[in-house]
């Protein structure tokens, strides 16, 4: 199925003067996934396993897996560790957290700053938090 133009449902939208108009026919161009559905996908594109991507996220195994099997939802938080945990770059991460529904990261806030700082550098998880701890933000993997 070719994906529509984000343009295009834009205006299907907008011009549309009730719900019934544009949700029959737009419903399927809709990329927003559970989580655990991402994940899966990504195991498969990256060929890596659960235990491999739970360790570098600095995860417990026990709340890793209840992302992956769907159990539980992550945090946003939680979705960067896992996308650090993959090994993705900025646009992968980006596009990670736009299909799971959570907001991309901003360059203009200050902890998605220093986190997109670490992505286009490649610093592990560990050295992204040392950066975000340096400058009092907390951390990604920190408890919410």
């Amino acid at each position: 199925m070719n994906e529509r133009a984000t343009k295009e449902l834009l205006h299907a939208i907008k011009t549309a003067s009730n719900v019934d108009q544009f949700m029959p026919t737009l419903a399927p161009s809709f990329t927003c996934r559970p989580p655990a559905e991402y994940l899966a996908e990504l195991l498969q594109v990256k060929q890596l396993t659960k235990s491999q991507v739970i360790r570098q996220a600095n995860l417990t195994p026990a709340t890793g897996y209840q992302y992956f099997d769907g159990k539980r939802r992550p945090s946003r938080a939680r979705m960067i560790a896992l996308g650090f945990g993959f090994g993705l770059g900025l646009s992968e991460l980006n596009t990670m957290l736009k299909r799971t529904g959570y907001a991309t990261l901003y360059a203009k806030d200050e902890w998605d700053a220093l986190v997109i700082f670490g992505l286009v550098q490649r610093y592990d998880l560990n050295h992204t938090d040392d950066l975000l701890f340096q400058y009092g933000l907390g951390t990604i993997t920190a408890d919410n």
